[in-house]
């Protein structure tokens, strides 16, 4: 298996959309609920597409498996400027093989780079696979909002899951 990790290109963008549409319509990743097209996402892309808020993805083979992001943490307040939230989602064929893993790594990574100081990771309570990830890495979880999700009538919890970066 040879997997590289990159930085997104407007290449990527339908691929990118594929992947995060198939966690959507699996009904219990992600609090979005309708499917994301390009219109949509476009402006989404963009941002992450600069240095401070970039997106990387998963190659395998030529073709994209995987992407994560780092986004700002409540935007528009700027007292967070040092913490960033870190979204990731893997294609389900390749799940559980270490892309989860090497899309994080280059993530966290990044975030030391660009001078954060927090990542945050919003996980649902009943995403055993994601939480396992973020505690190889070294996420605690700082915080938990029960119910907070309803999808389709199904109800989630929702947990913040942190990691303190070291320079």
């Amino acid at each position: 298996m040879k997997l590289k990790i990159r930085l997104v290109e407007e290449k990527d963008y339908q691929r990118v959309l594929d992947i995060l549409n198939e966690a959507i319509a699996a009904r219990k990743f992600t609090a979005q609920l309708s499917l994301a097209t390009m219109e949509i996402r476009k402006p989404w892309f963009v941002h992450h597409s600069g240095k401070r808020h970039p997106m990387f993805v998963a190659e395998l083979d030529g073709k994209v498996v995987g992407w994560i992001t780092l986004t700002e943490f409540r935007s528009g307040r700027e007292g967070f400027r040092f913490t960033s939230e870190v979204s990731y989602y893997v294609d389900s064929s390749v799940q559980g093989k270490g892309v989860g893993s090497m899309l994080m790594e280059r993530a966290i990574e990044a975030a030391r780079e660009i001078g954060y100081r927090n990542l945050v990771a919003v996980i649902f309570d009943s995403n055993v696979a994601s939480q396992s990830l973020a505690k190889k890495f070294g996420f605690e979880r700082w915080g938990h909002i029960p119910d907070a999700v309803d999808i389709d009538g199904k109800k989630f919890g929702c947990d913040h899951w942190g990691l303190k970066l070291q320079k």
